[in-house]
């Protein structure tokens, strides 16, 4: 099976082709001797026994999330996390584009810039990234040995627990970082912020992206309390930028920045979007222009933003690979972001930064497949209403009609182009509204379970959508959902899309599946499936 990477987008009755990003991440298809392979397997699945709260709950390991245990390994390391200038990054949704974008836009500049995200797509290493790049598997491997003495001294010293996996990495990262002496950091939250173990940081700027419902069981099930968390990473005298956000989240936000002196800077009020520009039937990337930074007067005044000499900001044109209008407002948090950087006294072509947001690359994230013998596909790890709802906008620009309605998108005055929906959840997050309106305009649904040993069964899905109506059918991996969409796609006639969405895991194992990418096995995957779904109703986290 070979994968077909074009450069444009048409819908039309001869060609439709997309832009989309890499393919295939560094490092994951590389060549490796079986003893270096073995050696970096070995180094994962040593990092997995630690306590994996993002994975699994051990009856013995409950979670137990404060920042001292981090901070502890941060001090016998040396404050790596202070070695490198950081962009903290918090949010609900679109952190993971933003922090893609942030870092795209920094190394356009000249700047040797660190990215640290998760979760992961096909590698562990693709969390660990500098200027682009994964973290080598032979440096990966070394860094599991340097750190491991201290994860079981912390251990052995009894008084805080064990060091998780989560905190590991985030330790890897920074000593990375410092190790290649990267200009810049950009680190990304794993869940919620304030006890997060990314949260040691001193930022030069902490982002707050868009907060929705999500991950309820552990950040609470208002917006208020979740943002209450997110808003965690605030920090005293730092500036602060917070991307379009409800009003609840901004009530909590601006409390917690008056409490520690942090100033507040509106992405979309110091960015504005000026327009859109439509680049035809032959190139789908989103173009659109950013207006040039343009802080109140207060902010510039009044507060400890300094005014280095001025850049000449203008006005940038954007040209981007990730689809859906919600990726223009991350990129105006990640232009705003940029330049309040500019504005602290950091020297870098700031124009040249925000224009070389359009280079970010993440894949999954509505990204658009083209190969040969199969439907055109979109990937998209969606897996609350919010993101949902950003993938049915983008879906309807492409011109599917998501919900009974027409569409004014771009396969024909008012035609509607009919998909098959491959469907996936993980335990604990909250997508159903949307989940069933995707559903229900679908020509045929799937529902599918990935690999990760926290997805839902997919049986679970299928029972819940019949209860409103959903004929949903049910392939018990992610493989065997793809080939039922390939065969009803094929006898049906008109159904030229397929889209997987639900769960980052299941998107994942899709592309793998696609690509021809090699999935990392680790030894908690090497069991069966997860037992089986027995009675819908005894279950927890039911989609109604």
């Amino acid at each position: 099976m070979s994968g077909l990477q074009v450069n444009g987008l048409r819908f039309g009755a001869d060609t439709f082709i997309v832009s989309i990003a890499e393919s295939v991440p560094n490092d994951t298809l590389s060549t490796m001797s079986d003893s270096a392979h073995a050696s970096y397997m070995a180094a994962v699945n040593r990092l997995l026994s630690l306590a994996d709260f993002e994975r699994k709950s051990r009856a013995n390991q409950p979670p137990d999330w404060h920042l001292r245990r981090v901070e502890r390994l941060m001090e016998m390391l040396g404050d790596p996390h202070l070695a490198t200038p950081v962009v903290h990054v918090a949010g609900s949704k679109g952190k993971g584009s933003t922090c893609a974008m942030v870092a795209a836009g920094l190394q356009a500049a000249g700047l040797r810039t660190g990215l640290f995200t998760s979760p992961h797509l096909h590698s562990f290493t693709e969390r660990i990234k500098v200027d682009g790049q994964n973290i080598s598997k032979s440096d990966f491997v070394d860094l599991i040995d340097e750190l491991w003495p201290l994860v079981s001294e912390i251990e052995h010293q009894g008084d805080l627990g064990v060091v998780s996996v989560f905190e590991m990495l985030t330790a890897m990262a920074f000593v990375h970082f410092r190790r290649v002496e990267a200009d810049f950091a950009v680190i990304e939250t794993g869940l919620g912020g304030r006890l997060d173990a990314t949260n040691v940081v001193d930022p030069e700027v902490a982002v707050i992206t868009p907060i929705s419902l999500d991950h309820v069981r552990v950040l609470g099930d208002t917006i208020s309390l979740i943002a209450g968390e997110k808003a965690g990473i605030i920090k005293p005298g730092r500036p602060t930028v917070v991307a379009k956000n409800h009003a609840a989240a901004w009530r909590v936000i601006r409390e917690r920045a008056r409490e520690v002196g942090s100033e507040l800077i509106g992405a979309c009020a110091s960015v504005p979007l000026l327009r859109t520009c439509d680049g035809g039937m032959d190139d789908m990337r989103h173009k659109f222009v950013l207006g040039r930074w343009r802080p109140s007067a207060a902010l510039v005044s009044e507060s400890a933003l300094r005014t280095p000499p001025d850049p000449g900001w203008c006005d940038i044109e954007v040209r981007s690979s990730l689809l859906g209008s919600h990726q223009v407002d991350n990129a105006r948090t990640a232009a705003a972001t940029l330049s309040v950087l500019y504005q602290t006294g950091h020297s870098f072509d700031v124009n040249a930064a925000i224009r070389g947001i359009g280079d970010a690359n993440w894949p999954c994230r509505c990204e658009v497949l083209k190969l040969d013998g199969w439907p055109l596909f979109v990937l998209d790890g969606a897996h609350n209403d919010a993101s949902l709802k950003a993938l049915w906008e983008t879906l309807e620009s492409l011109g599917v009609a998501v919900g009974g309605g027409r569409t004014n998108g771009r396969s024909g005055a008012g035609e509607s182009r009919p998909y098959v929906l491959v469907i996936g959840a993980t335990e604990g997050h909250e997508f159903e509204a949307m989940a069933r309106e995707l559903a229900a305009s679908a020509a045929h649904t799937i529902a599918t379970q990935s690999r990760h040993p926290k997805s839902s069964p997919a049986q679970r899905l299928a029972d819940t959508g019949r209860q409103h109506g959903i004929e949903i059918s049910t392939q018990t991996s992610v493989e065997a959902a793809l080939l039922e969409a390939k065969r009803v796609s094929k006898g049906r006639r008109g159904i030229g899309l397929i889209v997987v969405t639900g769960s980052l895991f299941v998107a994942a194992e899709a592309r793998e599946y696609l690509l021809g990418i090699e999935p990392e096995m680790y030894d908690d995957l090497k069991q069966p499936y997860m037992l089986a779904y027995e009675d819908s109703d005894a279950c927890e986290g039911k989609i109604e």
